[in-house]
């Protein structure tokens, strides 16, 4: 059996992703519900002729929401003793990130139990987490390229803006790493890194 050939400068590391002290996955947790609060709730209050207290109604279970994923986030960040362990790769080829062991088991047992306790939208979360354990992204699909040095995070996004792939760097990597993403993604994705 040949061995499987890795692609030229491949760079791999382990880090555990932090939540409730991540200043862009918080800022999700807050905005998608707003977000969706104010386009549900703008379109029921056109539907319904204009009673803003659809849009009203909509913002506070936006924001209900909101505190409910960040209060979640809080729990899992004790949980798992500072975030959830992931596997990260960057090379001439692309960027790609892999849910650790600990991360897997955990989005399986978060949609089995609320599976089990008849939770739709919790079993469509935990779904939806197991979709996202594995990303990847080739370099000629990479169109945006945003740097959060404060967690030495680099997020990868291509032109349909789903399936980001996230690398979290290590205080030691995070220059090695830029300089990669630089070198190998597209002009237009990093003219203004």
């Amino acid at each position: 059996e040949a061995p499987v050939e890795k692609p030229a400068g491949l760079v791999t590391w382990n880090r555990k992703i932090p939540l409730i002290t991540n200043p862009w996955l918080v800022l999700q947790c807050i905005c998608i519900p707003l977000g969706i609060g104010i386009v549900f709730g703008s379109l029921f209050s056109i539907i319904t002729g204009g009673e803003w207290d659809m849009l009203i109604l909509f913002l506070i279970l936006g924001a209900g929401l909101a505190v409910l994923m960040l209060i979640v986030m809080l729990v899992l960040q004790i949980v798992t003793r500072g975030g959830l362990e992931t596997e990260f790769f960057i090379s001439n080829e692309g960027v790609a990130h892999k849910a650790g062991r600990s991360t897997r088991s955990l989005d399986r047992v978060s949609a089995g139990g609320s599976a089990v306790l008849g939770s739709m939208s919790g079993t469509g979360a935990g779904l939806l987490a197991m979709s996202q354990e594995n990303n990847v992204l080739a370099w000629e699909e990479v169109r945006y390229v945003s740097v959060y040095r404060s967690v030495r995070s680099i997020v990868f996004r291509s032109k349909y803006l789903i399936s980001p792939v996230v690398l979290y760097c290590t205080d030691e990597n995070f220059p090695e790493i830029l300089a990669m993403v630089k070198k190998y993604a597209p002009a237009m994705a990093t003219a203004r890194l």
